[in-house]
C-alpha cells in the first residue's frame, strides 16, 4: 500500500484537478487569442486581408474555447488536444502576423 493512498479517492480528485487545469489553460489561451484576433480585426489601420486573417484566427480561438469546455465536461482527450492546438497554433500565428505587419 502506498504511503499517500488514504482510500479517500485522492486519485480521483487529482485526476479531476488535472482535467480542470488542462481545460482552463486551453480555454484561457483560446480566449486570449479570440479577443486578440477580434480586437485586431476591428482596429483601424489594417488592410482588408489582415482583417480577414485576424477574424479567422478569432474564429479558431472561439473553437478552442468550445473544445476546452466540451473536453472538460466529457473528459475527452481529443477535444482538449483540439483546444490546445487551436490555442497554441493561432497564438503563434498571431505573433508572426503582428511581427510581420
Amino acid at each position: 500500500m502506498l504511503m499517500n493512498d488514504m482510500g479517500d479517492s485522492s486519485r480521483e480528485r487529482l485526476s479531476s484537478r488535472t482535467w480542470w487545469n488542462a481545460a482552463m489553460f486551453a480555454g484561457i489561451l483560446s480566449a486570449m487569442v479570440a479577443l486578440g484576433g477580434l480586437a485586431a480585426a476591428t482596429m483601424p489601420g489594417f488592410d482588408v486581408a489582415m482583417r480577414l486573417v485576424n477574424g479567422a484566427l478569432a474564429v479558431v480561438g472561439a473553437t478552442g474555447i468550445w473544445a476546452a469546455v466540451r473536453g472538460y465536461r466529457s473528459r475527452s482527450g481529443k477535444l482538449l488536444a483540439l483546444a490546445l492546438s487551436c490555442a497554441l497554433g493561432s497564438s503563434v500565428a498571431l505573433v508572426v502576423l503582428r511581427s510581420v505587419a
